[in-house]
């Protein structure tokens, strides 16, 4: 990096004028999400409307400001390599493609840390079971369960919990058992915090967890 790239200075209207954007699009977004966090039934809807906030309401022009207000304290001289430090330290970035969607999600193979937080709502769709799940963060997680096969809940709404966690005895009904094949389901479960017991339990080929 050039040395009079080391540290550049933004005036206190530039600051704030980028700040600005940013805090419209972040409290925007994370508007949006608490609001459909109560509706997980609509996801698709909630894309919709996240794709149409970011047409709509201009989000790349502001983006793109932000990115002048703070780029055009760069000097852009080139190095031996042909690139300023602004093109070299963004040369490992990965943009989205129309065959190579970033947003590509598989089911989890191995659970991961789900903090202790609050079942806050359960829809059974098409192939998937959709929980809305606030952890100790507050942070909403919508946690897809993929092909579930059985589930069983017991008073679960509103229970604050120990997390998600896979069990090893897996026991169904005789009726799953009679009509779906076994050998790649896992079977999920939710422990109330206090008194250890499980209130409820989900089997299914996997899931996939996402911030909302």
């Amino acid at each position: 990096m050039l040395e009079q790239n080391q540290k550049i200075v933004l005036s206190g209207k530039e600051a704030l004028d980028a700040l600005k954007e940013i805090e419209y699009i972040l409290i925007s977004l994370r508007k949006m999400g608490s609001f459909y966090a109560e509706k997980p039934g609509a996801l698709e809807e909630y894309r919709k409307a996240t794709t149409d906030f970011i047409d709509d309401c201009a989000v790349t022009q502001r983006l793109a400001k932000v990115r002048t207000i703070i780029s055009q304290h760069f000097d852009d001289s080139l190095g031996d390599d042909e690139m300023d430090d602004i093109e070299r330290h963004f040369s490992d970035l990965k943009f989205w493609k129309p065959d190579q969607p970033l947003n590509k999600k598989e089911p989890e193979t191995e659970v991961p840390d789900i903090s202790k937080g609050t079942i806050q709502q359960v829809t059974c769709k098409r192939n998937e079971l959709l929980m809305v799940f606030t952890n100790q963060q507050d942070e909403f997680l919508l946690i897809t369960f993929h092909n579930p096969i059985e589930f069983k809940g017991i008073s679960a709404i509103g229970i604050e919990t120990n997390g998600l966690h896979k069990e090893e005895d897996l026991t169904l009904s005789q009726d799953a058992k009679c009509t779906t094949p076994l050998q790649n389901t896992k079977t999920y479960c939710f422990k109330e915090t206090i008194r250890k017991e499980v209130i409820f339990t989900v089997t299914s080929d996997g899931y996939s967890v996402e911030k909302i």
